[in-house]
Parts: C-alpha cells; structure tokens; sequence
C-alpha cells in the first residue's frame, strides 16, 4: 500500500483500507497524544478551506508523515460535520478537491486512471464517454460545452488536466454527498469546542454580510434583456446556460444576495437546489475565487438575448443600462 499516495488522495478507498487495516479507533484519534499532531493538521484543513477555498499540501517526507496526514482527513470531516453549516460543509468539500486537482495534475495519468475508477470512469486513449463527461463537466463554463468539443463514437477527448478538473467536480461531489448523510460524534465537539465556536462565529458574519443589500434593488431598473431572462425563469421556461449565467453575474454585480438569486431559479423544469447553488457560488466567487463578469452587450445580442429599448442604443453594458436608470 502506498503511504505517499493516499495520504495525498485519502478520500480513496485504498485510505479507508488502510485505516481499518491500523485499528485506529476515533476514541485514540481524538485522545491519544500520538495523534495530536493529525489533529492540527485536520483544524487546519478545515481553516484553510474557510478562508482559502483551498487546502495547501503538507510536507511528507517519511511515513510518519504521511500516517498523520492520512489520519488529519478524517478528524477534518468530524468536525466540518460537528459545525452544523452546508455553507462550509460546500467549500470544505470544494476545498479538498481543488487541493486533490492540483495534485493530478502533477500526477502521473496513471494515478488519475485509478483515481477515476473509484467514480466508475473509465478512460479510453485520453478519452471519456460522453454520459460520464456530462455527470462531471463544469458545464456552467462555456468551453465545456459539450458542443464545444471533440466527440467520435461517444468519446469526449481530453488533456490530462481537462481530466483533472473533471475528476475535481467528481471529488467534490463524492465529499459533500457522504459528509450530508453523517454525524459528528459527541466526543468531536469537546475537543473541539473552542474550534467550532469560532468557525460557526465567522461563518455567522459572513451570512449576515451575504444578506445586506448594497442598494434598493427595484426590478423596474433593470436592462431588457435581463427583465426577458428573469421573467422567462419565473415562467418555467427553460432558459439557455448563457442567459442563466448572465443573470446571475448581473444581479450578484448589483449586490443581490445568493439566497434571492437562488429563488429566482427555484421554477426552472430541471432545478436542483444543491447543484443550483453550487453554480451561483461558483460563478460569484463564494466558493472559486473567482467573480466573473457580466457580459457586454455585444455579447448578450450574439446570444440572441437582447431586447432593446431606447436607452440601450446609447448602451453598451447592462449594468451601465442599470445605474443610467437607477440615476434618472
């Protein structure tokens, strides 16, 4: 069994094995002065991926390392569950698989064969079938459209790092279904209490700042083309990732809050909360780091989702559209 690899993927079956093999019980995890070192480690797993979004790799240079490592992943998992919010259980699983990307793509493809086996996916000469491309594809990005790339026989092909990602979306799923369906032992917040205290205390702030509203935010004031989206979506009517994706880049640029945005697509034919809410993070940065942008116009009229009125021939932008208004 190899020590390295697992304490580097130990949400693979071949770390589960190997702590079963140990008979390491969660009583001597969360006593036992041995492991003390594990347990810093799985506060600071779970730190990271609160304030990063991401958990930095540890040193490994010997087993012992490697031993608290493995051990660091599952005291982060008991205490992510003991804290009691889905806004961290999210980034926490988020945060092990971006952690567990970055590591693929140094990996060689060998390692993300079998890393991809353990979700049932099967690699053909850089290729994946198409229905598991869907299931893991981060499709809300345009390029991964599977329109946009290249399928023979039911084949999707990919670079070693497109597969990386994919298996990013397939990690971070894995984590986040598993960790929804369990329960933190009583012991976990003893140990822990001054941790989980703080954490719940800083994840308080941040969801009371998420619900303040930067401006009145007055529907009448916004672009056409985003009235025809919004209205379409309340409908029922299912409108196309693009205008999905505007809609949601505009109204998080006005400050509307990620609950209000997640309402708005709760009529959608194919809502999903979780995977709904995951996209809105995504694209607004709670979760990626990344804010992208509210389309141009000339983008938006490319798309064929542009409605325009008479402030907008002197337009070029929907939030310029929405601040001239908000003005008049």
């Amino acid at each position: 069994m190899d020590l390295f690899k697992i304490a580097k993927y130990p949400f693979i079956e071949e770390a589960k094995e190997w702590v079963r093999k140990e008979k390491i019980d969660v009583e001597e995890i969360l006593f036992d002065g041995i492991y003390e070192r594990a347990r810093n480690r799985g506060v600071e797993r779970v730190m990271q991926a609160l304030y990063k979004g991401i958990i930095n790799d540890a040193i490994l240079l010997n087993e012992v390392d490697c031993m608290m490592e493995v051990l660091s992943y599952p005291i982060a998992r008991m205490l992510v569950v003991a804290i009691e919010s889905d806004y961290l259980l999210r980034r926490y699983a988020l945060a092990e698989a971006k952690k567990a990307y970055e590591n693929m793509k140094r990996d060689s493809p060998e390692i993300i064969i079998e890393i991809g086996k353990e979700f049932g996916i099967e690699f053909k000469d850089g290729c994946i079938h198409f229905t598991d491309y869907l299931k893991f594809a981060p499709t809300w990005d345009i390029k991964w459209k599977l329109v946009n790339r290249e399928l023979r026989q039911g084949y999707v092909r990919l670079d070693k790092n497109e597969i990386a990602r994919l298996l990013q979306e397939a990690i971070r799923k894995k984590i986040y279904d598993e960790l929804s369906y369990l329960f933190a032992p009583q012991e976990v917040k003893k140990v822990f209490k001054e941790e989980i205290i703080a954490i719940r205390n800083k994840i308080a702030l941040k969801e009371r700042k998420e619900t303040e509203k930067y401006e009145d935010i007055n529907f009448e004031d916004f672009p056409p083309c985003i009235k025809n989206l919004i209205s379409a979506i309340k409908s029922g009517i299912n409108v196309p990732h693009v205008g999905r994706f505007t809609v949601v880049t505009f109204l998080n640029a006005i400050g509307q809050s990620t609950n209000e945005i997640l309402k708005i697509f709760s009529s959608i034919p194919d809502f999903n909360e979780e995977k709904t809410l995951y996209q809105i993070e995504h694209i607004t940065g709670k979760i990626s780091g990344t804010i992208y942008s509210t389309p141009k116009c000339d983008t938006i009229r490319t798309w064929g989702l542009c409605y325009p009125d008479e402030l907008c021939k002197k337009i070029w932008h929907p939030l310029i559209y929405y601040r001239k208004k908000r003005r008049k």
